[in-house]
């Protein structure tokens, strides 16, 4: 008898634990590309939001033309070391993210732009209509010279704004543009993430993260 009488406990409560397992909603994935001379303040901003919203953040390093093996520490714009979770490979496809959020820093967004697999990564996220962001340097330095800002406006650090072919909102600290969200460098970043959030999720969400971060 009491050999039955558990085995039909064990059984009432199986569905019940099979469909609260299926439940469980798959976290936001989050792709943040650092490369040497990135910039700190905007990459440790973005990855530190979205830790906040509780996303799934992968840190994947674009290797240079110089780089001869697959080391995972970038130095930064001033000379801060990060180590990335993974080398940035053709093996990671648009499908595997939500939203991909590069950083700036003159150095890393020129090296970001020197990245075929990259810029191809990028292009096939936005066509897709996924969420991509790019603050301070990088809209000019590596999304504008491989022609991935066409048909969006985008704002970029004032140092190089000349070289935005719009520069209808190269003054404004942050650009919605469809699917794209820019921003114009470090101060910005934590608005420029929080923005980005409330694209992923709600305005609640982001207000929820902004809170924590005694930004409101």
């Amino acid at each position: 008898f009491t050999k039955i009488n558990l085995r039909m406990k064990f059984l009432s409560f199986y569905p019940k634990f099979l469909m609260s397992t299926q439940s469980q909603p798959r976290k936001v994935r989050v792709l943040v590309p650092i490369t040497h001379g990135s910039e700190e303040i905007e990459t440790m901003s973005i990855i530190g939001t979205f830790a906040r919203a509780d996303a799934q953040v992968v840190i994947a390093k674009v290797l240079t033309e110089e780089e001869k093996d697959e080391n995972l520490t970038a130095v930064m714009s001033r000379g801060v070391k990060l180590i990335a979770d993974q080398v940035l490979t053709d093996e990671i496809t648009s499908d595997d993210y939500d939203a991909i959020v590069l950083p700036g820093g003159l150095k890393g967004a020129t090296n970001f732009g020197l990245s075929k697999v990259l810029i191809f990564l990028i292009r096939t996220h936005l066509d897709k209509g996924r969420i991509v962001g790019a603050i301070c340097a990088t809209p000019a330095l590596a999304f504008e010279p491989n022609g991935l800002l066409k048909g969006y406006d985008a704002t970029t650090h004032f140092s190089v704004a000349d070289k935005l072919s719009n520069k209808s909102k190269v003054n404004q600290r942050i650009v919605v543009s469809e699917n794209l969200i820019t921003g114009n460098g470090p101060a910005t970043a934590v608005d420029f993430s929080l923005t980005i959030v409330e694209k992923l999720w709600d305005k609640e969400k982001a207000k929820a993260v902004a809170k924590v971060m005694c930004t409101e």
